[in-house]
């Protein structure tokens, strides 16, 4: 006995069983002999596939293909009457028989694993019709647009840049400020999406969290206003406001992390301090509240990514990587920490990939320029939040920066003894 075509037999039969269990099951209500094709049919088109492999891989190609022409003949002919029948207008069974076929002959020809793989991927796309319908029917185009762009960004755009420099010092690689823009964009988006998936109307929180995953200076700004037009009490906004700033440093510490984890021993302990500090202020948002505190902070929740907000961000972190090179060339390593005080003030992120990607400057100034960075930006925040909003609320978020930062440098303080 050939244990080896028993296998491939065997698996080919467990195949379009497990295809056949999911198409059956879905038309378990209908009388017997009112199906075109179901658990048995999907069984056997599996094992036939698996049969005309073994054959094609004998007799040639042409044996093959025969078996396939005919089985795809008989099998679409079926489920053609079955949708005048039904008057219902769907492709997926017609489909998911000719896939179990070939499925069945990919186990055939010996590639068991992936024809497995491929089997519980289709059985999974067949069950969960429902809840793939209901995601898609949840979708908007800027959405779709949003995600469309990524892929056309790394998938288009990436491959033809020219992998080096393109200028004579050395200082603008296309391919590397692309890539650094599509993982900051990929970031904002997959923040965006689950926080989108997660309900828009959470509360007061889940907004703050939201908007910060974007840009913690505009869900600041936001609040600011909310307050100045009276929509929001101050306390409340400056604990969102609180948790715009946790999200910020763990955002820094998942950058760090992917892009110079060598830094992370050193920058760390100090955002986590800071990120503690500023939860532990958020945490006002929790206790039971009334008023306006529960309504949403940003009605509609908007895709972080366009075309041109893509570009804006590939110019200013193109314009800050020339910079810091050009300072840094001229003046110093030590230019780069005033530019990193000036850059903060507008992007954290983009100064991370800026100063990441440097070769000269040490761990320790690369990991000072992200500090300072994180530093000037709250005082950047601080001045909005009184400029935007009132004096109570620049006054509540401005102690919570404070706060924040002198747990940081506590947290330094201790790592550097």
């Amino acid at each position: 006995m050939d244990f080896g075509l028993l296998q491939k037999l065997t698996a080919a039969l467990a195949i379009g069983a497990l295809i056949g269990v999911e198409r059956g099951w879905k038309q378990r209500g209908e009388a017997p002999g009112s199906r075109a094709a179901g658990l048995r049919t999907f069984t056997l088109a599996g094992l036939l596939g698996g049969i005309a492999a073994i054959i094609g891989a004998d007799l040639g190609a042409v044996a093959f293909a025969a078996i396939l022409i005919a089985f795809s003949i008989v099998f679409g002919m079926f489920q053609w009457r079955d949708t005048l029948a039904d008057e219902q207008f769907s492709a997926t069974s017609t489909v998911a028989g000719i896939l179990t076929f070939a499925l069945g002959a990919l186990a055939g020809i010996g590639n068991l694993q992936e024809a497995a793989m491929a089997a519980v991927a289709s059985a999974c796309i067949l069950a969960f019709k429902g809840g793939l319908h209901a995601w898609l029917r949840g979708l908007t185009w800027p959405e779709i647009r949003s995600a469309l762009l990524i892929l056309a960004m790394t998938f288009i755009a990436l491959p033809i840049l020219p992998s080096g420099p393109i200028d004579p010092w050395g200082i603008f690689q296309l391919r590397e400020l692309w890539f650094l823009t599509i993982l900051i964009a990929t970031f904002s988006f997959a923040g965006y999406v689950a926080v989108r998936f997660l309900g828009q109307r959470a509360g007061l929180a889940l907004g703050a969290a939201a908007g910060s995953v974007v840009s913690s200076t505009l869900t600041v700004t936001e609040l600011a206003g909310r307050v100045r037009r009276d929509a929001l009490p101050a306390g409340d906004a400056a604990a969102a406001a609180s948790l715009s700033t946790v999200v910020m440093l763990v955002r820094i510490s998942l950058l760090v992390g992917y892009l110079a984890p060598q830094l992370l021993g050193m920058i760390l302990p100090v955002l986590a301090a800071g990120a503690i500090f500023a939860a532990a202020g958020a945490l006002y948002l929790f206790h039971p509240r009334a008023g306006p505190a529960d309504r949403q902070l940003m009605p509609d929740l908007k895709s972080p990514l366009d075309f041109w907000s893509v570009v804006r961000f590939a110019l200013l972190i193109g314009g800050l990587n020339a910079c810091v090179a050009l300072a840094t060339r001229w003046a110093g390593e030590m230019a780069l920490l005033p530019l990193a005080a000036l850059g903060g003030l507008a992007d954290v992120d983009a100064i991370i990939l800026s100063v990441t990607r440097m070769t000269h400057p040490t761990d320790m100034l690369t990991a000072s320029a992200i500090l300072l960075a994180a530093l000037t930006n709250l005082v950047s925040k601080s001045v909005l939040a009184f400029m935007a909003g009132n004096l109570k609320f620049g006054a509540y978020f401005t102690l919570s920066s404070v706060a924040v930062v002198l747990a940081g440098v506590a947290a330094l303080a201790f790592a550097s003894r």
